[in-house]
Formats: C-alpha cells, structure tokens, sequence
C-alpha cells in the first residue's frame, strides 16, 4: 500500500463555522498560493510552508499585450496570404515585432520576481558602477 492511501484511510472529516466574508477571504488566499483551500487550512493551522508568489498583475498585464501584438501579427499574415504587398506592411510589422522584443524584456524579469516570491528592483548600470 502507498503512502498517499494511507493518509487518505485516515482522513476524518472537520467543520467549523466562519463569516462569508473569512470564508471568501481564506479561498482567496488559497487561490494565490495555487492550494486547495483544505490544504491552505492545514498548513496554517500546523505552521507549514505555504508557496510564495510575488506579485502577478503584471504577467496578467503583460499577457494582454501579448495577445494584442498576436493579433496584430495574425492581420499582418493574413495581408500577406492574401496577396498583399510587403512594402504597405513594412511599417506595422517593424513596429509590432519592436513591441514583442520590449515585451520580453519585461516579462523576463517579472516571471524570475514571480517565481522568488518577491518584487525586487533590478540596479541600473550606474548603480552599479558607485
């Protein structure tokens, strides 16, 4: 027999009564550190880890930027499959293919933040330098 099975053997069954409020609360946090809201319980109650993610709001803004450059570039592509002129996009696509490389520029950065659990501020080159 498995470890895992054996927990789930001894498994009983607890309820308590909370607000609406604690409750939206507590399924909030839960939802933040990626657990079910039985183990986000568990961990607090008996002092263990929980994973800690930094702050996503700007994946989540950067993610809308992706997908409009991608919308972009699939207009682009469907000019030129239809026929159209390289030169009467030229423009477009520089401009679109500039703001993919800045982007990845920033999400970089924010998936390493993300993953430490931390938002810390990169030195700039004359930081650096004193």
């Amino acid at each position: 027999m498995r470890n895992t099975d054996k927990k789930k053997e001894n498994m009983v069954l607890m309820s308590f009564r909370i607000s609406a409020e604690d409750k939206e609360q507590i399924e909030e946090k839960a939802r933040k550190t990626g657990l079910s809201t039985s183990e986000y319980i568990r961990r607090c109650a008996l002092g263990r880890k929980l994973p800690c993610y930094g702050d996503t709001s700007l994946l989540k803004e950067y993610s809308i930027q992706l997908g409009k450059i991608g919308s972009n570039l699939n207009q682009i592509a469907k000019h030129l499959n239809g026929g159209g002129d390289f030169y009467s996009i030229y423009y477009g696509l520089k401009e679109a293919i500039r703001e993919l490389l800045d982007l990845k520029f920033k999400i970089l950065p924010a998936l390493e933040d993300v993953a430490c659990g931390k938002k810390r501020r990169r030195k700039t080159k004359q930081e650096g330098e004193a």
